[in-house]
């Protein structure tokens, strides 16, 4: 079985990942992230092998987070704010590639995937402005289902005492990059600007 990968060849055998890279600083730098954040304690997939191009890892079953969006309960909410605090707290560093498809939903927890990019630091409400400008684009974008789920989020987020206009701002800056992505079918910044600020009404 393969796991659809830009960067990768990423497949399931004999019930376990295994990745195989294009360059050899991605492997080492994917395999030092997943054992720090393992022996601290953060949900990530346990790396059973590694060589220069390929990494084994524990398979996880679950369904993405960004198969969630139009659905989100809770406690996916409450798990993956958690599983992002936490991380921050280990590293210092942006998770980076906040795509919801990084994050699986398994057995009542969250757990991270995809270490590939190089870290750098910046405040935890840059993520959280990614994750939810992820949130709302998956088609259908902007949606009612996508408002409860990000609605859901955001008060998750701001319960660890993150900053609210820090995250409205990495949002709104994660909407445009993500039209710069997807040229062709852009996303409406205004529509996306008052998605956002509906986020804290009661109505959503």
């Amino acid at each position: 079985m393969r796991f659809p990968s830009k960067r990768n060849e990423v497949c399931l055998e004999g019930g376990r990942i295994v990745k195989r890279y294009r360059k050899r600083e991605t492997c080492l730098r994917e395999a030092q992230a997943l054992q720090l954040l393992y022996r601290s304690g953060l949900l990530v997939p346990a790396l059973l092998g590694q060589d220069e191009y390929c990494l084994t890892l524990e398979y996880i079953p679950g369904e993405t987070y960004a198969d969630l969006t139009e659905d989100m309960t809770w406690a996916q909410a409450e798990a993956l704010s958690r599983w992002l605090a936490k991380y921050h707290e280990i590293t210092g560093c942006l998770r980076g590639d906040v795509n919801l498809r990084n994050f699986l939903w398994t057995n009542g927890r969250c757990v991270g995937v995809d270490f590939e990019d190089p870290s750098t630091p910046g405040p935890r409400e840059v993520d959280l402005g990614r994750v939810l400008a992820f949130a709302a684009t998956y088609r259908p974008s902007f949606s009612a289902n996508k408002a409860r789920s990000a609605k859901l989020l955001l008060n998750a987020f701001l319960r660890t005492k993150a900053e609210y206009k820090r995250i409205r701002d990495a949002y709104l800056d994660e909407i445009s990059a993500i039209n710069q992505r997807r040229a062709a079918d852009p996303a409406s910044l205004t529509e996306a600007g008052l998605f956002f600020a509906a986020l804290t009404s009661k109505e959503v």
